[in-house]
């Protein structure tokens, strides 16, 4: 009897058991696609996008969120979302959006070449950035125009990244 009991318990439970579903939803993964998440201002930025699968099915994968603008440095998120029953999953991927490029330099048309003891007049530069942060300038040295010779004038741009950029104007002085 003890026999039969056993049996039809045995049985009776693995009846139980190939009725339950044992899959488990924790098994459900997102994952990001590879890509190229740090870009430089101004440049153009492609969502390598996410994959979700469970036991090798691939299942939807819904972007809940994307702030990225290329146009502004700064960090920015991708926010990825996959379900199954009631199982949900969140990824976010981060873009960096950087400025590593020196601001743009070239001199103002003028004139430098000069007869000695007349007044030189500085036309500067043109400067722009990529990222149309704030440029502090300086300018270093000085044309003397009571000596002869050729002058250096050095200019210099640092944008708010502290990407540098310099430029040198000549001024020749001569009797």
């Amino acid at each position: 009897m003890l026999r039969k009991t056993f049996l039809v318990i045995t049985i009776l439970l693995f009846t139980l058991m190939s009725c339950v579903d044992i899959r488990d939803p924790q098994t459900l993964t997102l994952d990001l696609n590879k890509g190229i998440d740090t870009i430089e201002v101004n440049s153009s930025w492609t969502d390598a996008g996410a994959y979700a699968s469970l036991e090798g099915k691939a299942y939807a994968v819904e972007v809940i969120s994307n702030n990225v603008d290329t146009s502004k440095v700064g960090l920015y998120q991708v926010i990825y979302r996959a379900t199954f029953a009631d199982v949900e999953i969140i990824k976010t991927r981060y873009v960096d959006v950087i400025d590593e490029t020196p601001p743009s330099m070239s001199l103002k048309p003028g004139i430098d070449t000069i007869k000695v003891n007349t007044p030189w007049i500085d036309a500067g530069v043109n400067v722009s950035d990529n990222s149309d942060s704030d440029v502090i300038i300086t300018v270093e040295g000085q044309v003397l125009t009571s000596e002869i010779g050729e002058h250096q004038i050095t200019y210099k741009a640092i944008d708010a990244y502290g990407n540098e950029s310099s430029l040198v104007r000549y001024v020749h002085v001569y009797e």
